[in-house]
């Protein structure tokens, strides 16, 4: 066999194998999913055409999951998203930080209301560092699920809100988890998670979080799609409280 022979069929070996790549990152629904979730955000995309995208989404995420062995977490298995931290964490009072009002998913970037709770570290030095052991509070996965959208670039000049963020699909309740302002995000597209996975660490990132006069914090936010495939706001505040 000559080395012009060989040479040729490994070429041959590594555009198929590119293609194929390719071809399943088309097929999944995850990185489908955060392609629209990017348009969305950055309003390049109308409210219907965006709705009609996600709708056809969904179900194959959900598939999706259920073919890598996902498994179904009831509530009574979730735990509270910041490791060595409870519900006291949880700014505002009685979970008023919670406002529904005037928020639209497809509003993206430029969205109103605050229907999300902001959970606050022991930080005053601002390093994104706790104050005891001076190291990386860990965010964790509240639920089951799969990372459908996340992103891991943000700079001071950005006017992104979220900053570092994670998307996370929960089947069971046909829930979606954002998790903002993380410093390092530790997943990718497409991977499953449990209750207690940790999928970040705590940061400052986003318009408004890496200012001085914020306090650093997950921002924590659960929509739940409705029989119209519709994404809309959830207070978790008493699932929360509940949770360890």
């Amino acid at each position: 066999m000559s080395k012009r022979y060989f040479t040729f069929h490994i070429i041959l070996l590594c555009l198929a194998i590119a293609v194929s790549t390719t071809a399943q990152e088309r097929a999944n629904p995850c990185i489908e999913f955060n392609d629209l979730n990017t348009k969305i955000r950055d309003r390049r995309i109308s409210r219907s055409e965006g709705l009609q995208q996600l709708r056809a989404l969904v179900p194959g995420i959900g598939k999706y999951y259920s073919q890598r062995s996902g498994t179904a977490y009831p509530q009574d298995k979730w735990v509270f998203p910041l490791a060595g931290y409870s519900a006291k964490a949880i700014g505002g009072k009685n979970g008023n930080g919670y406002i529904a009002s005037g928020y639209d998913y497809f509003d993206g970037n430029r969205h109103g209301g605050h229907p999300a709770h902001d959970i606050f570290i022991n930080d005053k030095d601002q390093d994104a560092l706790d104050d005891k052991t001076h190291k990386p509070v860990e965010v964790l996965s509240v639920s089951g699920g799969v990372v459908v959208a996340l992103e891991t670039n943000w700079d001071t000049a950005s006017d992104r809100r979220g900053g570092k963020y994670i998307w996370i699909y929960e089947p069971v309740t046909g829930s979606l988890f954002y998790y903002a302002h993380n410093n390092t995000v530790l997943v990718h597209i497409g991977d499953i998670v449990k209750p207690g996975s940790v999928i970040a660490t705590v940061g400052r990132t986003g318009f408004n979080a890496h200012k001085k006069r914020s306090p650093t914090h997950l921002h924590l936010m659960q929509l739940r799609f409705d029989r119209t495939g519709y994404p809309r706001p959830v207070n978790c505040y008493t699932v929360l409280l509940k949770l360890k």
